[in-house]
């Protein structure tokens, strides 16, 4: 609704978007009743942060490592949760699935919060899930991350090994947030917030530095400009395609 709400409002940089994978990258392809254009309602003003995917165990399937799952999965049945059907994190399963050659079950919940107690308890045996969301039960011992989407070990928890490091080669996914303008903004307004927005995420910053505590990224100093956010949301948009069909999911 917000999204829709922007992409027809007025483009006077007062009305803004704080956008992300849902209404930018997936929700355009699987959701037929979607009133705007992803790729031309908005104009990027900039890329504001991003959280890796994780792929999360219960302690109860007794695994340790990808290549753990992967040989379990090729043996028996197990099932992993998302935060729902279209979720960028069912997007990530989708697209893990394929890398991996395994039949895994999906398993969606209402949010990424919801799933974990069933984590916990074994009654699921995994997830695909956000760093920020699975963090403090990997930090408590009361579950496992097997492996973090990223092109890097996160600063947040340097023990856990990219999916990369796991022999799932190339394999990156997370969910991002960055703020967007209606189409046809002035320049000189996009300008404008996107400079406000870089000093504000400075480095030393108090808002930089709670971002990174909660397990985000900040974007790039790329990213953080208006053809830097565009030119990602339009990668983005084609690999969330992909997985969509994987999925069977689209208009």
């Amino acid at each position: 609704m917000g999204a829709e709400f922007v992409a027809h409002a007025a483009p006077d940089g007062y009305t803004l978007l704080v956008g992300s994978n849902g209404p930018l990258t997936i929700n355009p392809l699987i959701n037929a009743n979607i009133s705007y254009d992803a790729l031309s309602a908005f104009a990027p003003v900039a890329m504001v942060s991003y959280v890796p995917h994780v792929l999360i165990v219960s302690n109860k399937l007794s695994v340790k490592s990808v290549a753990d799952l992967v040989a379990l999965a090729k043996a028996r049945p197990v099932n992993l949760a998302t935060s729902g059907i279209g979720s960028a994190t069912h997007m990530t399963l989708e697209r893990f699935k394929q890398a991996i050659g395994a039949p895994i079950a999906h398993v969606p919940y209402k949010s990424g919060g919801s799933l974990l107690p069933d984590v916990i308890s074994g009654n699921v045996d995994g997830a695909m899930t956000e760093l920020s969301t699975a963090a403090e039960l990997h930090k408590g011992g009361q579950a496992l991350i097997l492996a973090v989407a990223g092109a890097a070990r996160s600063k947040l928890a340097p023990d856990i090994p990219t999916f990369e490091e796991e022999s799932v080669k190339g394999f990156v996914a997370r969910s991002f947030i960055g703020i967007l303008a209606p189409a046809k903004t002035p320049p000189e307004h996009l300008a404008k917030l996107q400079a406000a927005i870089a000093a504000g995420l400075g480095a030393g910053s108090e808002a930089a530095a709670k971002l990174v505590a909660t397990g985000s990224e900040l974007a790039t100093p790329e990213q953080m400009t208006p053809a830097g956010f565009a030119e990602y949301i339009k990668r983005d948009f084609a690999d969330m395609q992909a997985a969509a069909k994987l999925a069977g999911l689209g208009k």
